[in-house]
């Protein structure tokens, strides 16, 4: 037993090695994802909180007109910003600064003929727009400010809206994790091609050490790559993935997961230059339909089902649930619980099917 643990330390060491030569590698496990990140979480809106940035013109200067800054400056879902430019507004707006712009005419003392930038682009608008029209209702009724929650085609999520970097933030690191299995067959296919497999089950080793030393490789890479994702966005953008006990689950799941699409897919493909050309894509559609692209609070009711078979939306809901609803280790359980069922089923067929592929 011992023995057989050295040799697959030996080549996960052996791989770690050639990884850190590999600069390609190196961009692809941590410079790509990294920029992804940043890119995706900006054009979401780049919000470390959950709160919108609304840029407001007052020209008006009346009682109402303050009261009505006031109320949006104590609402904890906005961030007010003073403009003296109607222009200035709506371009800031139109670039995406602002999620909204609001102009408060001269003469006006309430009411809700208050004239709105929004962004028709913006996947926010709506739920902005909810917020200020309730805030709007609440200075018109000299009271407490209309409950309007937010609901999507789904029947999904109605609380705080999950956007900006603590959306993408998961989202990307479930979505490398599943092209990271598709991808990183490339060992066991060259093995296959070379013929050298078939000497090394020759070889007086039992073949769960080589099945090992075929898992550990990508493994260390996606733990790797999974620590970086979560640091760099806790200590660049913000993100606060809530129980770290939670947190340490579901990634453990989703490690396993990209593992088990490695044992498996390596004895699907036929070639190196099928991984690398189309790996990527059925992660990315895998992706797609689970959520990492954008919430499936906003899709139709039957693509919300289909999400089921991806075990991309289960992975998702723990994180966002660790992330947006402060869910505990114990709560996000069945998730991840399922990602791991996911995980050992894919591994299954994968070992199942790679023995005798090997072999040949």
């Amino acid at each position: 037993m011992r023995r057989s643990l050295n040799v697959i330390f030996g080549a996960a060491a052996a791989s770690g090695a050639a990884a850190a030569r590999d600069r390609r590698r190196l961009v692809a496990l941590f410079l790509l994802p990294g920029v992804i990140m940043a890119v995706v979480g900006f054009a979401m809106g780049g919000y470390v909180s959950s709160s919108f940035v609304v840029g407001i013109l007052d020209r008006a200067h009346t009682s109402e007109s303050r009261a009505l800054i006031a109320r949006l400056e104590a609402n904890e879902q906005f961030r007010v910003r003073d403009y003296t430019n109607a222009e200035r507004l709506r371009i800031a707006v139109f670039r995406g600064r602002m999620n909204a712009g609001i102009l408060i005419p001269p003469g006006w003392h309430g009411g809700r003929n208050v004239p709105v930038y929004l962004s028709s682009a913006s996947s926010t608008a709506a739920i902005v727009r909810a917020g200020i029209d309730a805030e709007l209702s609440g200075l018109a009724r000299g009271g407490k400010s209309l409950d309007t929650p937010i609901r999507y085609p789904a029947g999904g999520h109605a609380g705080s809206p999950r956007v900006g970097f603590p959306y993408t933030a998961p989202a990307n690191l479930v979505l490398f994790m599943m092209i990271n299995g598709f991808v990183l067959t490339l060992p066991i296919l060259q093995l296959r091609e070379s013929g050298l497999s078939r000497r090394l089950l020759a070889a007086p080793r039992r073949t769960w050490e080589l099945l090992g030393m075929l898992a550990v490789a990508p493994a260390q890479q996606m733990v790797a790559e999974a620590v970086f994702m979560i640091v760099a966005a806790w200590l660049f953008f913000g993100v606060h993935w809530g129980d770290p006990l939670g947190l340490l689950l579901i990634t453990a799941a989703v490690v396993c997961l990209g593992v088990a699409i490695v044992l498996l897919m390596g004895t699907v493909f036929k070639t190196r230059q099928q991984a690398v050309s189309l790996g990527p894509w059925i992660g990315v559609a895998f992706g797609m339909l689970g959520g990492c692209m954008w919430p499936l609070e906003v899709v139709p009711p039957f693509m919300k089902i289909l999400a089921h078979l991806s075990p991309a939306s289960w992975a998702m809901e723990a994180y966002l649930g660790l992330i947006f609803d402060h869910a505990t280790a114990l709560e996000v359980v069945p998730d991840a619980a399922i990602v791991f069922a996911f995980a050992v089923i894919i591994a299954i067929f994968g070992i199942l099917r790679l023995r005798p592929q090997l072999s040949r």
